[in-house]
């Protein structure tokens, strides 16, 4: 692929099904997700008026953490990708959407001039030329990421449950339930948690199941489900709220989950966590996960 006539624009309401061709999911982004805004897409469109790419970027569930304007070194992400056509990557095109975005990431720190900010994308540890792209453009390895796999042909494990704490599915389907999610995530993981548009977004996911531990009517933990292929699915957004912590709630909202995933017929359950988080891969190799591979956060800190 070789394009030397395209121009670089925000997508009008006449794309979206063009974008659709690129990526599905940015289709419904459009359409769906409450935070987004076609500032932060960028099309590459060519000389036939045809859309060949799309670029975007998304504020990070760290973006709008609350608790942490005093902390000068708390890094708040913004999340970007891109989508090509069939024909494939183009150098120049792929450099063009890089430099907008990075352009429109330094237009939203200068809206936050008191925030640390960080263009970032995960990008598996293998992705060999996708690294070199970004690390010689002045990207670096902000975190690494590592993905744990369960295997859901082996049994899995039963622990005793704290007496009154009920783990069941749990529908976000209304502002209340939403709301009482987000305070648990956000008094879980110290004021980090998805926006309430973010969380309405994934409960369209496909499969996409919250199990919720609960005492009495307050929510104390949590482990979601999604797919991501037809054999494989997400155990992801596993978290106890601090005061039910050491008690075995996270061992069996996880093992709720993969119970649920075994009997819908899939074989490998996952999930990744920082490289530094020694609790988590202690609990996670304990309920018998094992290693599955590495993704890097790859970031360019706006503003230095």
């Amino acid at each position: 692929m070789n394009l030397t006539d395209f121009v670089i624009r925000n997508p009008q309401d006449e794309d979206v099904e063009n974008i659709a061709k690129l990526d599905f999911v940015l289709k419904l982004l459009i359409l769906y997700h409450g935070d987004y805004d076609k500032k932060n897409m960028f099309c590459a469109v060519n000389g036939e008026n045809e859309i060949v790419a799309v670029a975007h970027l998304m504020r990070h569930d760290t973006f709008d953490a609350v608790g942490h304007d005093d902390e000068k070194d708390f890094v708040r992400f913004l999340t970007f990708e891109m989508a090509f056509g069939e024909n494939g990557e183009d150098e120049a095109i792929k450099v063009a959407l890089t430099d907008a975005l990075i352009k429109r990431a330094r237009e939203i720190k200068a809206q936050h001039p008191e925030k640390r900010i960080v263009m970032a994308q995960y990008m598996d540890a293998d992705d060999l030329t996708g690294l070199s792209y970004y690390l010689t453009r002045g990207f670096t390895i902000f975190e690494n990421i590592v993905v744990y796999k369960f295997d859901l042909n082996r049994d899995i494990p039963c622990y005793p449950l704290p007496e009154g704490v009920e783990i069941k599915p749990f529908v976000l389907d209304n502002d209340a339930a939403l709301k009482q999610f987000n305070q648990a995530e956000l008094a879980s993981f110290d004021g980090v948690a998805w926006s309430l548009n973010h969380l309405r977004w994934m409960q369209g996911s496909p499969e996409m199941i919250n199990f919720c531990a609960f005492s009495g009517n307050e929510m104390i933990g949590n482990t979601s489900t999604w797919r991501i292929t037809e054999e494989r699915s997400a155990t992801e957004n596993v978290f106890v709220t601090p005061e039910w912590r050491k008690q075995g709630i996270a061992r069996n909202i996880i093992c709720a989950a993969l119970e649920h995933l075994k009997q819908q017929g899939k074989t490998i359950a996952t999930l990744g966590t920082r490289g530094t988080n020694r609790k988590a891969i202690r609990l996670y190799t304990q309920i018998g996960y094992e290693l599955y591979g590495f993704r890097f956060t790859v970031g360019m800190e706006i503003g230095e």
